[in-house]
């Protein structure tokens, strides 16, 4: 335990490691304290911010899987630091746990049998056990010469990924409101998660000083072709809903709040259409890392908006205090598990 915590202060600083601590403490404080009083919501809080964090991670090892598919010298200084994300899935593995544990105690799966929660719960142990399982075996730092893993690993990892952040759309967002359908969630999800990973290891990046201006570039205009995907996602399901006119479906709208929804899109897809459009915007590594930061913040409201509301009663607030603290505390989680990874990078 010493040994770790030496390593983490190495890593982040010991100021940064300290606040990290103290996230983590904050987060399962606002947990145990939000169970007495909302469970429900608690625990949809919970999902949320899970979805979002245990997403960037198996995002990031499904970049490094494919851009060892798709080689791409731009993309190799963050091939390398997207395999370190690996250090976070026990943690999510963890959560997990807690999450399917209160699938009978919030519930968060209303009106649902035990023999449905039951799968549920088997489905995604074995699901989720067997993506981070096959990403810790295969993609971790150092197991192979060179460390990269082979093309074949790599469309492995990538069906797989699809396959489960799939099961999580359909379990985690669908299954809290049963009355709404939809065929777009696993592609929506895998894809957010996805941009999600693709965000974190570009900020490792920037903040390690490994890309060049060039470099930059690239990954801006990456950044921006994986926005505007996003935005067709989104178009593409808010366009079903609104001339379809379907009940069930206008009500799983209905329900979300215009105004978060319309800071999801401009997070996500807005600031980076407007601002990475411009070539000088493209070569700064302060403009692009004030975007990816932003769109990150959006992603983390789009898992918070497709979750909570489901779990919540009409004119609770959107996003609540303990919503946030929830999500420090998964960051702090997610900073500290990653930084064994960072600290050969970093000087003692």
């Amino acid at each position: 335990m010493t040994d770790w915590l030496s390593g983490v202060q190495i890593a982040l600083g010991r100021g940064l490691a300290r606040a990290a601590l103290g996230a983590v403490a904050i987060g399962v404080i606002a947990f145990a304290t939000g169970l007495r009083s909302d469970s429900p919501r608690t625990f949809g809080a919970l999902i949320a911010s899970w979805l979002f964090f245990a997403g960037a991670a198996a995002g990031a090892l499904a970049f490094r899987a494919f851009f060892q598919i798709v080689d791409a010298g731009w993309a190799r200084p963050l091939s390398a630091l997207a395999a370190i994300q690996i250090g976070f899935t026990p943690v999510a593995l963890l959560v997990l746990v807690v999450i399917l544990a209160g699938a009978g105690l919030a519930p968060w799966l209303p009106g649902v049998g035990w023999p449905r929660v039951l799968l549920v719960v088997v489905r995604q142990l074995v699901l989720s056990a067997m993506l981070f399982g096959f990403a810790y075996l295969k993609l971790r730092p150092g197991r192979l010469a060179g460390d990269k893993p082979s093309v074949a690993v790599s469309v492995a990892y990538c069906l797989l990924y699809a396959v489960v952040l799939s099961f999580w759309g359909f379990d985690f967002v669908l299954g809290p409101d049963p009355s709404f359908q939809s065929t777009l969630v696993g592609p929506y999800v895998f894809m957010s998660a996805f941009i999600a990973g693709t965000g974190v290891v570009t900020l490792l990046a920037l903040h390690q000083r490994k890309l060049d201006e060039a470099e930059r570039r690239d990954v801006s205009a990456f950044t921006l072709a994986l926005s505007i995907f996003w935005g067709y996602l989104f178009w593409s399901q808010y366009l079903t809903i609104w001339y379809g006119n379907l009940p069930d479906e206008v009500a799983f709208a209905l329900r979300r709040s215009t105004g978060v929804v319309l800071s999801v899109v401009a997070f996500v897809f807005v600031v980076p259409f407007v601002i990475l459009l411009h070539p000088k915007s493209r070569g700064s590594s302060h403009i692009l890392g004030a975007v990816v930061a932003t769109q990150l913040l959006g992603l983390w409201l789009n898992c918070h908006m497709m979750v909570v509301p489901s779990l919540t009663g009409t004119g609770t607030p959107a996003v609540g205090l303990r919503d946030g603290l929830m999500a420090l505390g998964m960051l702090g989680a997610f900073a500290l598990s990653s930084a064994g990874g960072l600290r050969p990078a970093v000087p003692a």
